[in-house]
């Protein structure tokens, strides 16, 4: 989650460490390509393998969100991508096509009129973005595949953790003021009723500036939302994990995220460590809290991979 149009919230420059390069990559998912930067530790030989850690801005945010986290973990001799979810900062979005479908050529090609969806939030989309990501990762030169984790914040804290529960091949879970709940009755009849609209062709395939909430950068896809049942999914984590609150969080109620998700590990008996970040509020993690909330990730992770 982030700021709006209006009031868009200005992040702390990334500064580069002299021990970690940066590059600029391209992350292909479901036929998009997705903006992303991959941090190195510098100096790794061919025959080195390292921890790397998969990454994800929240609502409203992009690539440059992790940024400051990714430098951390790479001084610290992990490999960490951070991507932007398609439509949003520099990523494609999808493309539907508007009016009839003419036939097409012997080449399977056509000209049609499309429109470009920009700034939709969908957790499917997200899902198989991330997922894509630690797909890039797996190729990456010097990258260990059996140790791999996975970095969220805010509402992309729900899209790690949903990794983390599906992904066998995340072994460390770092999230920070994450969206760790079940949506809301009201979200969930909104959501259901945009899915009875959306295939009946009463609504938007892709709805675009419609159900807009207000102070939120972006358009909900409600009826892909309730697809996302995060607060079932924490039941399913079962790796390391590291969570953290902001004490003065306004979004929602901590004690039905991180510290619910937090109380099931306990009673799994799943290495965890939960920590309330205090005198912040939500986006307070990005400012006075960034120093804790790096430093303990980066711990987690070079102590789990």
């Amino acid at each position: 989650m982030a700021g709006t149009d209006e009031n868009p919230i200005i992040y702390p420059p990334i500064v580069v460490p002299d021990n970690v390069e940066r590059k600029k990559v391209t992350v292909w998912s479901m036929g998009m390509a997705l903006d992303a930067d991959v941090y190195r530790p510098k100096g790794l030989t061919a025959e080195d393998k390292v921890p790397a850690v998969a990454m994800t801005h929240g609502m409203g945010g992009d690539k440059e969100t992790p940024g400051r986290y990714a430098c951390k973990l790479a001084a610290a001799g992990m490999i960490a991508i951070s991507i932007t979810h398609a439509g949003w900062g520099e990523s494609q979005g999808r493309i539907i096509a508007t009016g009839d479908l003419p036939d097409a050529d012997a080449n399977g090609e056509a000209t049609i009129k499309a429109r470009l969806i920009r700034e939709t939030i969908d957790p499917v989309e997200w899902q198989e973005s991330f997922r894509s990501a630690i797909d890039y990762l797996e190729g990456e030169p010097n990258v260990d595949p059996n140790r791999i984790g996975a970095w969220g914040t805010s509402f992309g804290g729900g899209t790690a953790i949903s990794s983390a529960a599906t992904d066998e091949r995340v072994k460390a879970l770092s999230v920070q003021v994450p969206a760790a709940f079940n949506w809301p009755e009201p979200m969930v009849a909104l959501g259901k009723q945009r899915a009875i609209e959306i295939a009946r062709g009463d609504f938007d395939a892709i709805p675009q500036s419609v159900d807009a909430v207000p102070g939120l950068k972006g358009t909900p896809h409600f009826a892909r939302m309730i697809q996302q049942r995060v607060g079932d999914l924490v039941e399913q984590v079962s790796v390391p994990t590291l969570i953290m609150d902001a004490e003065k969080e306004e979004l929602f109620d901590i004690r039905d995220s991180g510290g619910r998700f937090a109380s099931l590990l306990d009673d799994k008996g799943v290495d965890k460590h939960y920590e309330i970040v205090p005198n912040i509020d939500h986006y307070g993690i990005y400012f006075d809290g960034f120093e804790l909330s790096s430093d303990l990730a980066t711990k987690w992770f070079t102590k789990h991979l």
